[in-house]
């Protein structure tokens, strides 16, 4: 019998960067295969999501559609998305990994592994990143939405495909979840927002993934917004998906290099 994450392991191997031409895969991703990720190609960066994040919430698809173990050993990668079962964040920031769980006391902790499944994930290979001051005007989640295409269009970039970025420096304020679904009761909007366990921080360094795109509402970004952030502190102690944002002073954006 062949087991889920040897499926898992070979889909993401036949999907890897040097194949995605050969099974006709790119643009848009418009030729993806169902048990496989999507593979779209962008100036300076290759990306890939599998699963969408409506098909989790709505449609309770909750196991791994795919296995992190296989993204281990990658260089320049950089992704995120919820554990399996919803009971937890994934973060990588430049091949680092940090999967963030809330504790049994209630506290955030994070396990430095790749170790586990996602149901849905985006991640991308970025071997190097040009960096641009953040206008004092930027301030908030809504700002920076509104800020990553008009920036990558001056550095071009073609806003209009799905974008990796980051986000280095002081924020004021991060405002995060953790997943933290408890038992195996059955899943749906409702008990979405009540297994979202918030945090806050405030005054810290962090380095902020992000994905932007204007065509992946409920599959790698929510249904209400063109970005899906989650960040990493330096010391990777602290990690999860971030709701609200108070960019600080100094602070930059960085964008794959064309």
């Amino acid at each position: 019998m062949v087991e889920r994450r040897d499926i898992l392991k070979t889909s993401l191997t036949l999907c890897g960067c040097a194949a995605s031409g050969a099974l006709g895969i790119g643009g848009l991703g418009r030729d993806a295969r169902a048990d496989g990720p999507t593979a779209i190609s962008g100036k300076g960066y290759q990306l890939w999501f599998i699963g969408a994040q409506r098909e989790t919430i709505m449609n309770g698809k909750l196991a791994a559609a795919l296995d992190l173990n296989t993204l281990a050993g990658r260089a320049h990668l950089y992704g995120l998305g919820p554990l399996e079962q919803l009971r937890g964040e994934v973060t990588i920031s430049d091949s680092r990994p940090a999967l963030a769980r809330v504790a049994p006391d209630g506290t955030v902790s994070v396990t430095r592994s790749f170790a586990a499944g996602a149901p849905f994930f985006v991640w991308a290979e970025v071997p190097r990143w040009i960096e641009m001051p953040i206008p004092t005007e930027i301030r908030s989640f809504e700002d920076l939405e509104r800020f990553v295409p008009k920036a990558a269009n001056e550095a071009g970039l073609d806003a209009e495909r799905p974008l990796p970025f980051l986000v280095l420096g002081h924020e004021d304020l991060i405002e995060f979840h953790i997943l933290n679904r408890i038992g195996d009761p059955p899943h749906n909007m409702d008990e979405h927002k009540k297994i979202q366990i918030r945090f806050e921080l405030a005054k810290t360094e962090a380095t902020i993934v992000g994905f932007h795109s204007t065509r992946h509402r409920g599959i790698f970004t929510p249904g209400d917004s063109n970005i899906h952030i989650h960040f990493q502190t330096p010391d990777n102690d602290q990690s999860g998906h971030i709701q609200k944002l108070e960019i600080g002073d100094g602070a930059t954006l960085r964008l794959p290099a064309s």
